[in-house]
């Protein structure tokens, strides 16, 4: 079933008297995933936007293991996957290629394996223990998790395209940029917010010379 992220309203070229449901087309999908799989990235990764988006969106609330489990299952998941592996991920520091992930995400980001394997940790705080713990993000963390999780700049269409592969968009013309918007707002990577612009500046890039209007096609 098709899940749907209305745009209205977030961005001012999006509103309009009618909007369609657009997605990401299969082939655009697979693009991000190649390009995605061919950089040196941490698998952790998936667990620092985990908790990016859970900072912005809980605040003032502390963010928790099951707001990991919960990005995880939003945008891991994979359709028909076995449920002892359910998630995938574009995420490899070794190798390349999509990679499975076992259904035991909250042991993965448990405080006690992330501290035996570092990485995140350089990029987060952890206070507490079990599903009581509480992640953080470190001051200036973005640059952090440039030298610790990922060796360049992610792509953010790319990234974008294969986050909400599994979503509709409602708006008025097929948009790269406002689906980019999404991502942006939703992640707390604001172009609006200075705080915010310097993370995504720090960590991201425009990729979407690569992406056009017929990468998003109606959701019939």
């Amino acid at each position: 079933m098709l899940r749907k992220l209305s745009l209205k309203g977030l961005h001012s070229v999006v509103v309009a008297t009618e909007l369609n449901t657009y997605v990401f087309t299969k082939a655009a999908v697979k693009r991000s995933i190649d390009g995605l799989t061919q950089l040196q990235i941490h698998e952790h990764f998936a667990g620092y936007l985990a908790i990016l988006r859970a900072t912005k969106q809980k605040a003032p609330l502390p963010v928790k293991s099951a707001d990991i489990t919960a990005f995880h299952d939003l945008y891991m998941r994979a359709a028909g996957a076995p449920e002892n592996a359910p998630y995938v991920r574009p995420f490899k520091s070794r190798g390349q290629g999509l990679e499975t992930f076992n259904a035991n995400v909250a042991g993965s980001y448990a405080p006690s394996s992330l501290r035996s394997k570092g990485k995140l940790i350089d990029v987060i705080e952890v206070s507490g223990s079990g599903r009581s713990a509480i992640y953080g993000l470190r001051a200036n963390h973005a640059a952090l998790a440039l030298g610790s999780l990922v060796a360049s700049k992610v792509p953010i269409v790319a990234l974008s395209a294969f986050i909400y592969r599994d979503y509709g968009f409602h708006l008025s013309q097929p948009r790269v940029d406002a689906v980019v918007a999404l991502f942006r707002k939703e992640f707390g990577l604001s172009a609006q917010d200075p705080v915010e612009r310097k993370v995504f500046d720090t960590l991201f890039f425009d990729d979407s010379a690569d992406y056009d209007s017929a990468d998003l096609e109606l959701n019939v």
